[in-house]
């Protein structure tokens, strides 16, 4: 993760997009001052600030009961600023194709806390399963269906030596 404090590209995929336009229509739902529009408001902010530079929450690292989203950091978002928030958006910044680029900024899903929801729905986009690191991913002879890694980085293990990644072995 680059963790730059500057503005990056920023790009706010289909599936992101419906994630907060169901945010959207459940504050439609309900009354002026709800938690629901504080909620929509809150992740508004949020992608603003994502967009213009700002760190996320806390990187993500590996753990073995969730796909592994190292790569990506959280933002935590909740209408309410006395309670832990409710939800989460998760993103990540990838390095610019230029020397000099701008680096880009990927929203991959805007879900809720309770139960790793929104952790899930990001590791499914990204075509990534369960307790397999992006390493093992990595060393796969072909890439995962579904995969939106950028190819550079889908690959970049596979220069290492066989001796220094592990093979995945099938029975």
């Amino acid at each position: 993760m680059l963790r730059n404090d500057r503005p990056a590209r920023f790009y706010l995929p289909p599936e992101a997009r419906q994630d907060v336009e169901r945010l959207h229509a459940l504050a439609q739902r309900t009354p002026p001052g709800s938690e629901a529009r504080r909620l929509v408001t809150v992740t508004m902010n949020a992608l603003l600030g994502i967009k213009n530079g700002a760190r996320g929450t806390h990187p993500l690292t590996y753990m073995p009961s969730y796909p592994d989203l190292s790569d990506c950091e959280t933002t935590y978002v909740g209408a309410d600023p006395v309670n832990r928030p409710s939800h989460r958006v998760v993103w990540r910044e990838t390095l610019p194709e230029a020397p000099r680029g701008t680096p880009l900024r990927e929203v991959v899903a805007i879900g809720e806390r309770a139960n790793g929801a929104a952790y899930h729905i990001a590791g499914q986009r990204l075509g990534r399963p369960i307790g397999v690191t992006l390493a093992e991913l990595a060393a796969q002879p072909e890439p995962i269906a579904g995969s939106r890694l950028p190819l550079r980085q889908r690959w970049t293990d596979l220069s290492a030596s066989s001796e220094s990644r592990a093979d995945v072995q099938y029975e």
